[in-house]
């Protein structure tokens, strides 16, 4: 059985966000992924969309949440379900760093941008 302790796994940085793999493709899972992310004041995850459903847990701060025209401030604790193919985005909002898990039920879920380009992974993304 696999297990791998936080704190020894690499944490990546781009300036709007703070991404850590707990599983992906070095864990040896073989349908899922988990990233571990933190967003400061003035970051963001930018609208886009994955071809697979992806489950937020928000462990705390405060965030607005865009879903498809749509959106909804949402402070922690709380769990969003995403379905597939649906735009959705996350801007800082409040005080506190936004500390979430994101799930996904693909080994290397792709991002894509709203025109259906394919966007970098969050610690590929220097420019956001």
């Amino acid at each position: 059985m696999p297990t791998f302790l936080h704190d020894s796994l690499p944490m990546h940085s781009v300036p709007r966000i703070r991404t850590r793999i707990l599983v992906g493709n070095e864990s040896g899972a073989e349908t899922t992924t988990i990233w571990e992310q933190w967003i400061e004041e003035e970051g963001h995850i930018p609208l886009h969309y994955h071809e697979v459903e992806e489950v937020l847990v928000i462990l705390s701060g405060s965030l607005v949440l865009t879903l498809g025209d749509s959106t909804e401030p949402v402070t922690a604790p709380a769990t969003i379900v995403i379905p597939a193919r649906q735009t959705h985005g996350v801007e800082f909002n409040g005080s506190e760093t936004i500390h979430l898990l994101a799930f996904f039920p693909a080994k290397n879920p792709k991002i894509f941008a709203v025109d259906g380009s394919l966007r970098p992974l969050p610690w590929q993304d220097e420019n956001g």
